[in-house]
């Protein structure tokens, strides 16, 4: 397998529900591949599911600012190339929940400073013959060499570096087979 473009940035979000017609962003993370990160935790006013509660508030500390705060910091930080062919793929592990609440922040697929498909790293898990919920296997990150450990999980910006380093790993892995 071979990556039609290593211009990849690489998101997580956490939310409040993962209904998206009562969910509401809590927070995303952006890792370019050069490890530059952006960092944004959202006002919200919803109900917050139990789960959510329990997992994800607590490791909420940063000042909240509104979508439109968050749409300007994020085209800043990813850089505002209009030309489709240009623009960097948005990968995120198990991307539908992620992407729905992302596509929330933009008035529309025009104003998106990523490619507007993104790229869901499950999916890829699935066609090299890995569970797509390796994610949450201990074995997987032992066979990855990383230490999962070090990272916060349910933060979305912790989130975002360990799947840059899973994916970096993993590349190399399959790259390895072939």
């Amino acid at each position: 397998m071979r990556p039609y473009s290593n211009n990849i940035i690489f998101y997580d979000a956490e939310f409040t529900h993962l209904d998206c017609r009562v969910g509401e962003l809590l927070s995303i993370g952006l890792v370019k591949p050069t490890g530059e990160e952006l960092y944004i935790e959202f006002d919200y006013k919803g109900p917050v599911h139990p789960w959510v509660e329990k997992n994800v508030l607590p490791v909420l500390n940063k000042k909240k600012i509104s979508k439109k705060e968050a749409a300007e910091k994020i085209i800043k930080f990813i850089g505002s190339n209009r030309k489709k062919i240009d623009k960097p793929y948005l990968m995120a592990y198990v991307n539908q929940f992620d992407s729905v609440f992302w596509y929330d922040l933009f008035e529309s697929a025009k104003d998106h400073p990523v490619y507007w498909i993104p790229i869901d790293f499950a999916s890829m898990l699935f066609a090299s013959g890995y569970s797509p919920n390796s994610m949450g296997k201990k074995s997987f990150f032992e066979e990855l060499g990383i230490d999962k450990e070090k990272y916060n999980g349910h933060n979305a910006l912790e989130d975002a570096k360990l799947l840059q380093q899973v994916y970096i790993k993993f590349m190399d892995k399959i790259h390895e087979k072939s």
